[in-house]
């Protein structure tokens, strides 16, 4: 309706709907004025009322659209507002001229890409690959460098799996060295603190995709970037600050790529800083557990130096973790545990020190046998079972101890307390 009574009135006057239009798009507005403002610009362009001397306000907003995305309690609005935008980049498309969109074109292309891989919704990623596709079909490689290579692999189909955009798209995307820095700076900046954890979750396994393209980056900025917000009294920011550290960490290893000794020295200060600050308390406080027994896991594969008395300290957390109540962190737990325990504590030729021995085997099949509560038994059963041979079968007399523990809790009349406890004895 905006777009058919504007092409009936006076340039002056349909310039004046126009500038109408663009003042919808301001803070103070709610999502459905952002939603109807990129309809009615994508109608404008399209009828050619949206003059080309306009542009300049016009593209600046629809790049804030398509990553429109505003908290609501436990939720977020704006898919609407973010598909709409994907409508008004494809309008844009068919109704300049290339010469006309150069100057504006590496910011929606950027907006594209950026929403295409890492949108939440399917229906926006399809959006955005669409909107993109009609942009490197009309406007030509000249504004859009690469844009044939990348719409092979980001189509209809390969975007509409998120997993899959997040992990092998936006890889191969990053490979054009023009697109790379603002990938990994999306992810570094913006998703990592998604309110979704499976957002959080995808966009460090995507951060740590993307590492082997550029480790200096990564080493100088992301990682620097994120250690202050591990700390952060926003638990997202929290959660997902510690993963993408985790994961980057856990990457640059394989790549030969050494990290300095002052940022190694922070990022195995994150985990006692947690502690310290007691943030694994209150609602979240689970996941915050999860995270920090990956950041464990990850500085162990990474086999960053740890002093002895760090060691114990970083496995006094995990022993905490072994005994949660959930099991999603007792796993997590036992993960690190199976690779701190291998990159740490080394076995001379005579075995464990008696210390050593205590502190670890004993100590756990302790807790197996006498527990009274069935969280730290479960735990503690997988813990048994992560352990290297070299600390459970250095000899047979010990081998034997371990799994006479093992059938014992295993057994069908065993207890934990005064109750069966099925967990206990599958776990063993």
């Amino acid at each position: 309706g905006v777009g058919r009574i504007t092409s009936r009135l006076p340039k002056e006057f349909a310039d004046d709907v126009v500038a109408s239009v663009l003042e919808l798009f301001s803070d103070s507005e709610g999502d459905g004025a952002w939603h109807g403002g990129c309809l009615a610009l994508a109608e404008l362009a399209r009828r050619g009322l949206l003059l080309p001397f306009r542009l300049p306000e016009a593209v600046p907003v629809v790049a804030k659209a398509i990553q429109y995305d505003v908290r609501r309690g436990s939720n977020s609005v704006g898919a609407h507002v973010r598909d709409a935008a994907c409508y008004v980049c494809w309008a844009f498309a068919r109704a300049y001229s290339p010469a006309v969109m150069r100057p504006h074109v590496d910011k929606l292309c950027e907006g594209m890409l950026l929403a295409a891989l890492f949108d939440r919704e399917i229906n926006c990623r399809r959006a955005a690959a669409a909107a993109f596709q009609e942009n490197v079909g009309r406007q030509g490689h000249e504004n859009f460098p690469h844009g044939i290579e990348i719409l092979t692999a980001a189509d209809y189909f390969t975007l509409g799996v998120r997993a899959n955009a997040y992990l092998k798209i936006s890889a191969f995307v990053g490979s054009f060295a023009k697109y790379r820095h603002a990938l990994m700076a999306h992810l570094y900046e913006v998703k990592i603190f998604h309110w979704d954890i499976a957002i959080r979750t995808l966009s460090s396994h995507a951060l740590s995709e993307l590492c082997h393209l550029d480790p200096e980056h990564v080493v100088q900025v992301a990682i620097p970037s994120l250690l202050p917000y591990t700390s952060s009294a926003d638990i997202l920011k929290r959660h997902g600050s510690i993963l993408a550290v985790a994961e980057l960490v856990a990457a640059l290893k394989p790549l030969g790529k050494s990290l300095p000794e002052d940022l190694q020295t922070s990022i195995v200060a994150v985990v006692p800083a947690i502690e310290k600050a007691r943030l694994y308390r209150g609602r979240g406080g689970e996941i915050i557990r999860q995270a920090a027994c990956r950041l464990i896991e990850c500085i162990a594969s990474a086999e960053l130096p740890l002093p002895v008395k760090m060691q114990l300290r970083l496995l006094d957390s995990l022993d905490e973790s072994l005994k949660h109540s959930i099991e999603a962190v007792q796993l997590q737990a036992v993960a690190a545990l199976r690779q701190f325990t291998r990159s740490y504590f080394p076995v001379g030729p005579d075995g464990p020190s008696a210390r050593l021995q205590a502190r670890v085997l004993d100590k756990y099949l302790e807790i197996l046998r006498t527990a009274d509560i069935a969280s730290h038994t479960r735990g503690h059963a997988l813990a048994v079972g992560a352990l290297p041979s070299r600390l459970v079968a250095f000899s047979p007399e010990n081998l034997d101890k371990v799994l006479a523990t093992l059938c014992s809790s295993a057994a069908v009349g065993s207890r934990v307390g005064d109750e069966p406890d099925a967990e206990t004895r599958r776990n063993a």
